[in-house]
């Protein structure tokens, strides 16, 4: 039985695209992941463009299923010739005139197998665009991970560069109290100064990184580019072992559609093979206008045999041709799978080499804030020099934002993993009768 592979109606709106607009109500308070990922869905022309390939691959069945059923035409011809009279054995005269109109039916009996042949490959086309589609999301889901991350990344670097700064003009505040008691030379607040210009130097480098992510947002969502995000992803402490992962490679959408791809060139061997089986067809004709000796005859019913005997070795080149393409598509289906296998296994070590590292500048962290605040008491007491204690609180900032960047980091790994895994995005839903 034919699988149903008719788009349902949700599928049908990725056709439609926008520029520009507005951030929906219900995200009024900042896009998710998955809220970004819709938008894009609907905006991108790549996934639309996959969904005209289904339409294709079925309109294609259409064709091959026309192969199981009657053709009718209708035949119109009108001949003149030159009189010739009748001879002694034949009185009946040949006319000059010889107009024919007809309908004319022929209903395929056998073709070698090949039309259901066809019609499986068909089936399996359909399957394979649709995978497509499917393999389309799931790079998308890639892209827009990635820029959602680095927007959120770049903006986390931005507010601990205002931390910084702000850290920094305290110092130098406490410096001029000191300075004009005469506890500390001019030159420090020259050296704080020093600092605060370079970290809103980097400020400014970072707004014009933001600036370009969001245009990629805009690209990609076809949303207010200065739309806010939300950060709602979670990853778990310690992930899942990593068999659980590989044994989601089979359900990859790229990996099954080279499986499809497969069934498809295997079909495509049976196709070749019953060209050298005969064919019969059954024929009617049923004519509307007619000369001659024939001209009361009004219907004729006959079955055509047709025996191949010599194509010039044709039919055997097609078939050596199709199991060629099978042992292609057996290469690519391997290649799929040991490609989606590296993937899952470098997307895990990225995973867990992140959250040791998150372990590691946790404790830095914590060390450098507890150094700088023991060499800022230090320095009250005239225990140690100022270029000390911006070491510490450089020291300290840099720590600090290093670990919110791998926090973000690992966001961004984990959903790769679970990507690369087939748990996200959801599947579209299917009809399966």
């Amino acid at each position: 039985m034919r699988r149903n592979y008719s788009l349902p109606l949700w599928l049908c709106g990725v056709l439609v695209f926008g520029a520009g607009r507005a951030i929906p109500a219900d995200a009024a308070d900042g896009l998710s992941l998955d809220d970004y990922f819709a938008a894009a869905l609907q905006r991108s022309e790549i996934v639309a463009t996959q969904v005209e390939s289904i339409r294709q691959a079925e309109e294609r069945y259409q064709q091959a299923s026309a192969a199981l059923y009657p053709t009718v035409e209708g035949i119109a011809s009108y001949t003149r010739q030159e009189s010739v009279a009748p001879r002694a054995l034949n009185t009946t005269p040949i006319p000059s005139r010889q107009p024919l109109a007809r309908l004319s039916a022929t209903q395929p009996l056998f073709r070698g197998f090949r039309e259901f042949a066809a019609l499986r490959q068909s089936q399996a086309l359909i399957g394979a665009q649709q995978l497509d589609y499917e393999s389309a999301r799931v790079q998308l889901f890639k892209d827009v991970a990635q820029n959602f991350f680095n927007i959120l990344s770049i903006q986390q670097e931005l507010v601990n560069l205002d931390k910084e700064i702000e850290q920094n003009l305290k110092r130098e505040t406490e410096i001029r109290a000191r300075v004009r008691i005469g506890r500390s030379r001019a030159s420090e607040i020259l050296t704080v100064q020093s600092a605060i210009s370079t970290l809103r130097a980097e400020g400014e480098q970072l707004r014009g990184q933001e600036l370009i992510a969001r245009e990629t947002f805009a690209f990609l969502s076809g949303l207010d580019a200065a739309a806010p995000l939300r950060d709602t992803e979670l990853p778990p402490t310690q992930p899942e072992p990593l068999d659980t992962y590989v044994a989601g490679i089979g359900r990859r959408p790229d990996v099954q559609a080279s499986r499809q791809r497969l069934t498809a060139t295997q079909e495509s061997i049976e196709i070749a093979r019953g060209a050298r089986l005969p064919t019969v067809d059954l024929t009617g004709n049923y004519y509307l206008k007619r000369s001659g000796s024939l001209e009361d005859v009004n219907w004729d019913v006959g079955i055509v045999l047709t025996v191949p005997l010599y194509t010039g070795g044709a039919i055997q080149s097609q078939v050596r041709e199709a199991v060629s393409q099978r042992t292609q598509a057996e290469l690519s289906l391997s290649r799929a799978q040991r490609l989606a296998e590296q993937e899952v296994r470098a997307s895990y070590r990225s995973v867990v080499y992140d959250r040791s590292q998150i372990e590691a500048l946790a404790t830095a962290t914590e060390l450098a804030r507890k150094n700088y605040e023991a060499q800022a008491r230090d320095y009250r007491l005239g225990l140690v020099t100022n270029l000390e204690v911006l070491q510490a609180l450089t020291a300290l900032q840099q720590n600090q934002r290093a670990l919110d960047r791998v926090r973000y980091t690992m966001k961004l790994d984990h959903v790769r993993l679970e990507a690369a895994a087939a748990r996200r995005p959801a599947r579209p839903e299917r009809d399966s009768q």
